[in-house]
């Protein structure tokens, strides 16, 4: 338990937030049709009011989540500690 408080969990929450990021700002810098150019290419806004919704969406899950995962991930690893020593 204590392998993966210390290891896995980091790489989880870290590998939670950049799939998370990537959903929100890959659309941007990576055009998926070859024949058109990415937004970036042509200079329009990252923030676009119209197009925030469903990728935003992921990006701020990503962000809760990856912090939530590591932040209790942190305490556990604390917890267990503390209980082992006292023991």
């Amino acid at each position: 338990m204590k392998f993966y408080l210390k290891w896995i969990n980091p790489v989880v929450a870290l590998l939670v937030l950049v799939i998370c990021t990537w959903i929100y700002f890959g659309g941007y810098f990576v055009s998926f049709d070859p024949k058109e150019s990415s937004a970036f290419e042509k200079g329009e806004n990252i923030i676009d009011p119209g197009e925030m919704g469903f990728s935003m969406y992921f990006f701020a899950k990503g962000l809760f989540c990856s912090s939530m995962l590591f932040l209790f991930g942190h305490f556990m690893k604390r917890y267990l500690y503390k209980k082992g020593s006292q023991e």
